[in-house]
C-alpha cells in the first residue's frame, strides 16, 4: 500500500522538479484550491489561525489547534478518536481538509485528529455554515482546512516530554531551493497513558491512570512545488503508522456491552497534487488530485484485562479523488465552476477467537460527485453578494454481503451578502442548504456485533443561517455570530432490547445559539481573548425518546491572558468552561453531565539567539486543577498533564 503511493508521489516529484530547473526563479505562491476568496466573494463565518497563533498556544496535535475556537468542540469519540464538531453537530457532518485534499477516512468518514502533530500546519481555517461550492458534498456544519508550512513560514523543531511518560517531538524544514519550494517535515507522538481526574466506577483497575490509553504516532511528509510562468504546481505526501488503546466506558459493568478494544496497527498514506494555472482575464483554472490509501487493525478483548481475544477485524480501504475549479469574470459577475469526484473501496476480514477462523473478505464501494457553480456580484457601493448552487450525488455499486442500496442525489444551495458598515465594521448574512449521505459504514457496518443495521437510512438535510458582525480598532476586534440550523432526517442512535444499538433518522431537529469573540490588547505586551458557544439543541416533539440532543454542552467558553514581552518570555494563561450537556446510558435513558471548567498554562523562555533563529524552553500544564470534567457519559477527558520541552524557530 505505502509502496504504491510512494511510487506515485516520486513520479509527480520528479516532474516538479524538472519544471522546477527550467523554470523562472520566482517565488511560488499559495495554491488555494479550496474557498480561493478574492476581494469580491462573500464567504461563510470564519475563523483564521495564522502561523503565530499556532506557535503561541503550543499544540501537540493538530486536534490541539482546534481546541478554543468559538463553534468548535473537540473531544475524543467512543472509538477514541479525536474528532472536531462544529455548532453541536455530528463529526461526519465537518469535513476535514489537508492541502485542498479530504484526509477523512471515506468508509467512516471520519479521521483521528490527535495523531499528527501541530508542528506540520502552517495555517488553519475554520469555516462554519453553509460552506462553498468547491468543498463537494456532505459539508453540512462546516469546514475545518488545514493547511501545511511552506517556505514563507519558516522552520520549526520542537521535543517535549511530560508526565505518564507522554512527549512528542517535530521537525519541518520549509526552504526556497532556486525555483523549489520544499517541506519535509517528521513528527512523533507518545504517552503510556492518560492522566485520570478522579474515580471512576467500572472497568478502571488503576487510580491515576486511564485504563487502556496509551498512544504512539508517527508520521513522515514531504512536499515540492515550483511555477513556470503563469503555471503553478505543488505535489505533496503524508504517511502516518500508529497504534494506541480505546478507553473502556466506564460507566456500566462489562455485561452491558463495554467495548474492550485496541487498534494495534493504524496506516494512513495520501499523495495529493495542487496545480494552478493563470490564463490571463481574470480567470484562473485550480485543480486537486489525492490517492489515499489506508489500513487498520481492530482487536476485540474478552474483558478489561487485555489478554484474551474474542474477534479482530482487519481494514483496507484506497481511496481516488480529484477536484476542478474554473473562475472567470462575465460582465459583472465572477463566475466560479466546481465539479468533483471520489471513489473509495473498502475491504474487511472479521475473524472469531480462539477458532482463529477467518470470515469472508467483503468488498465495499462508494462514489460520491459534486457539481455547483457561484456568482460574485457587486449589489451596490458596499453591498457585495455571493449566490452558489450545486448538485451532490452518491452511490454504492458494492455492498459486500449486505442488500444494495439505490442511488442518491440531492441539490445545494446558498446567499451570502457582505455589507460595508462603515467605522471598521462589516455585517456578513449567509445561508444555504446543504446534504450529507450515509457513509458506507453507517449502511453497512456492524461494529463487531456493537450495531444491528439499518438498511432504510436517508441523507441528513440541513438549512443553515448566520449573521456575523466584525468590528475592529486599532488594538481590539469584535465578532458576533448568531446562527440558526434546521436539521431533517439527522442521523442519531437508539438503544434496542437486546443491548445493542441501531441509527435511525430523526424527523427534525432546531439548534441555535451564539459564536462570539474579543481580542484586546491591554498594552503592548499584554492581550485579552474572549471567545465561546451558547448552544440549543433540540429534536421534533416525537422525533426521539429525549428531545435534547445528547453531547451538546449548553456553552463553551474561553478566556485567555496572554503576557509576551519580546525577547524575554511569553506567558499564557487560558481558562475553559464548558456547560450542562446530557448523554445515553447503557439502556438508551438521559443522564446529566455536568457543567465544569479547567485551566491550562503555557510559557515559552527565550535562551539563545542562532542568527535569525531562537532556541526557547517551554513549559505547559494541562488542566492544572485536575478537574473531572465528562464530554460524554463514562468517557471522561485527560486530568492534570504537565510538559517541558525546547522549541526553535
Amino acid at each position: 500500500m505505502t509502496t504504491r503511493a510512494l511510487a506515485a508521489c516520486s513520479v509527480v516529484a520528479q516532474a516538479v522538479l524538472t519544471i522546477g530547473t527550467a523554470g523562472a526563479q520566482t517565488r511560488l505562491p499559495p495554491i488555494t484550491v479550496t474557498a480561493h476568496a478574492p476581494e469580491e466573494r462573500v464567504l461563510p463565518p470564519q475563523t483564521v489561525i495564522t502561523i503565530d497563533t499556532l506557535v503561541d498556544r503550543q499544540p501537540r496535535t493538530v486536534a490541539d489547534v482546534l481546541r478554543g475556537v468559538a463553534g468548535v468542540t473537540v473531544r475524543a469519540n467512543s472509538r477514541g478518536e479525536t474528532v472536531a464538531r462544529i455548532r453541536g453537530a455530528e463529526e461526519r457532518q465537518t469535513q476535514v481538509f489537508l492541502d485542498g485534499a479530504p484526509l477523512a477516512v471515506p468508509w467512516d468518514g471520519r479521521v483521528d485528529l490527535g495523531l499528527l502533530p501541530a508542528g506540520l500546519l502552517g495555517n488553519v481555517r475554520v469555516i462554519k455554515g453553509a460552506a462553498p461550492i468547491e468543498y463537494g458534498a456532505n459539508t453540512v456544519a462546516g469546514v475545518v482546512d488545514f493547511q501545511t508550512r511552506q517556505s514563507a513560514q519558516g522552520s520549526f523543531a520542537h521535543a517535549e516530554a511530560g508526565s505518564l511518560g507522554s512527549g512528542s517531538a517535530s521537525v519541518v524544514l520549509a526552504e526556497k531551493i532556486g525555483a523549489i519550494e520544499a517541506t519535509f517535515a517528521a513528527g512523533g507522538i507518545t504517552r503510556d497513558a492518560e492522566p485520570l481526574a478522579g474515580p471512576l466506577r467500572f472497568s478502571q483497575p488503576s487510580r491515576d491512570r486511564r485504563t487502556n490509553s496509551d498512544l504512539d504516532a508517527g508520521s513522515l511528509f514531504a512536499a515540492l512545488g515550483t511555477s513556470i510562468g503563469d503555471v503553478r504546481l505543488r505535489a505533496s505526501l503524508l504517511h502516518l503508522a500508529a497504534e494506541r488503546g480505546i478507553a473502556p466506558e466506564s460507566d456500566r459493568p462489562a455485561e452491558a456491552g463495554v467495548r474492550f478494544w485496541r487498534y494495534p496497527d493504524i496506516a494512513l498514506t495520501q499523495a495529493t497534487l495542487n496545480l494552478g494555472v493563470a490564463l490571463g482575464g481574470d480567470a484562473e483554472l485550480l485543480a486537486t488530485a489525492w490517492r489515499q490509501e489506508f489500513s487498520q487493525r481492530i482487536a476485540q478483548y474478552r474483558s478489561v484485562n487485555y489478554a484474551a481475544l474474542r474477534r479482530t477485524q482487519e481494514d483496507d480501504d484506497s481511496t481516488l479523488g480529484g477536484r476542478i475549479t474554473f473562475a472567470h469574470r462575465l460582465g459583472p459577475l465572477h463566475l466560479r465552476w466546481a465539479a468533483s469526484a471520489q471513489t473509495s473501496t473498502h475491504r474487511q476480514v472479521e475473524t472469531d477467537f480462539p477458532s482463529a477462523m477467518a470470515g469472508p473478505r467483503l468488498k465495499y464501494r462508494q462514489n460520491l460527485h459534486s457539481a455547483g457553480v457561484e456568482a460574485d456580484a457587486e449589489l451596490a457601493p458596499g453591498v457585495r453578494a455571493t449566490f452558489g448552487a450545486a448538485y451532490d450525488a452518491v452511490d454504492n455499486p458494492l455492498t459486500g454481503d449486505k442488500p444494495r442500496q439505490p442511488s442518491l442525489d440531492a441539490g445545494a444551495a446558498s446567499a451570502a451578502f457582505r455589507f460595508d458598515l462603515g467605522d471598521d465594521a462589516v455585517l456578513t448574512l449567509s445561508g444555504g442548504r446543504r446534504t450529507r449521505f450515509p457513509t458506507a459504514r453507517e449502511l453497512f457496518g456492524e461494529a463487531l456485533g456493537r450495531f444491528v443495521l439499518n438498511p432504510d437510512l436517508r441523507p441528513e438535510q440541513a438549512w443553515l443561517t448566520d449573521a456575523e458582525l466584525r468590528w475592529t480598532r486599532s488594538g481590539l476586534s469584535l465578532t458576533l455570530n448568531p446562527f440558526l440550523i434546521r436539521s431533517e432526517d439527522t442521523l442519531a442512535q437508539r438503544v434496542l432490547a437486546d443491548g445493542r444499538r441501531q441509527r435511525f433518522n430523526l424527523s427534525g431537529a432546531t439548534s441555535f445559539g451564539v459564536d462570539a469573540s474579543i481580542v484586546h490588547d491591554l498594552s503592548d505586551t499584554l492581550r485579552l481573548e474572549l471567545s465561546g458557544t451558547v448552544l440549543s439543541a433540540r429534536a421534533d416533539a416525537g422525533s426521539a425518546a429525549v428531545r435534547r440532543l445528547p453531547q451538546r454542552p449548553s456553552f463553551e467558553a474561553l478566556a485567555v491572558l496572554d503576557w509576551n514581552v519580546h525577547g524575554q518570555f511569553d506567558l499564557r494563561a487560558e481558562l475553559r468552561g464548558v456547560g450542562k450537556a446530557i448523554d445515553l446510558d447503557a439502556t438508551g435513558q438521559s443522564v446529566d453531565l455536568p457543567a465544569a471548567a479547567e485551566i491550562a498554562l503555557r510559557a515559552a523562555i527565550p535562551v539563545a539567539q542562532l542568527g535569525k533563529h531562537q532556541l526557547l524552553v517551554t513549559f505547559a500544564v494541562d488542566n492544572l486543577t485536575d478537574a473531572q470534567i465528562f464530554p460524554q457519559a463514562g468517557l471522561p477527558s485527560p486530568g492534570r498533564l504537565w510538559r517541558v520541552g525546547l522549541r526553535f524557530d
